[in-house]
């Protein structure tokens, strides 16, 4: 069985041995699991034989795309070593899924929260600020990082998701509560 949070934590220790940038060695690991992924939608299959064709494709490709005279860096080397182990171990699918657990990990060990935001309108600068400043005032984080994007069907308010936790306040939701709470209180009446 596959576990996404130990393979994670390897694949920090392993770059953290070798002295090497830990955001920098996901980015490569990142970039290479795309084009792997890219190769198993085509229908390639992996394992230890799959592996070692990959090995001199992938390490010639790093070669011809270093911007420091075709020199590949201990964490390029690192990232590779790594993806070379995964598909060696024919856990490609779960790709997405480890990519997923190292930026947790990370975020974790760093400090940060990332928040993601959806909200009816585009919302200003103070209000992104605000909500920033309320989270680190509550859970005292080194650093929040807010994405989000524009949910026209929220009507008005705001949906944040701060790790597993969501807080909805949006018109939309209130009016999924105000409706099921007239539902029950006429007797189960539908609208």
């Amino acid at each position: 069985m596959f576990n996404c949070r130990s393979w994670a934590a390897a694949f920090i220790n392993s770059l953290e041995k070798d002295n090497c940038n830990v955001q920098d060695g996901l980015d490569t690991f990142a970039a290479l699991a795309r084009w792997v992924s890219s190769l198993q939608k085509q229908g390639a299959v992996f394992g230890r034989a799959a592996a070692e064709k990959m090995e001199p494709l992938i390490y010639g490709g790093i070669s011809a795309a270093a911007a420091s005279g075709g020199q590949i860096t201990q964490t390029q080397q690192t990232a590779t070593r790594f993806l070379l182990l995964v598909v060696k171990k024919n856990a490609v699918r779960h790709i997405d899924s480890l990519i997923a657990e190292i930026k947790k990990a990370l975020n974790e060990k760093n400090g940060v929260i990332p928040v993601f935001a959806e909200y009816a309108f585009e919302p200003n600068k103070e209000f992104e600020s605000r909500v920033i400043e309320t989270i680190k005032r509550r859970s005292g984080p080194a650093k929040v990082e807010l994405t989000g994007r524009v949910k026209a069907e929220l009507i008005g308010g705001y949906r944040l998701r701060i790790g597993d936790e969501v807080i909805d306040a949006s018109i939309r939701h209130q009016l999924q509560k105000m409706k099921t709470h007239l539902a029950a209180e006429n007797g189960g009446t539908k609208w």
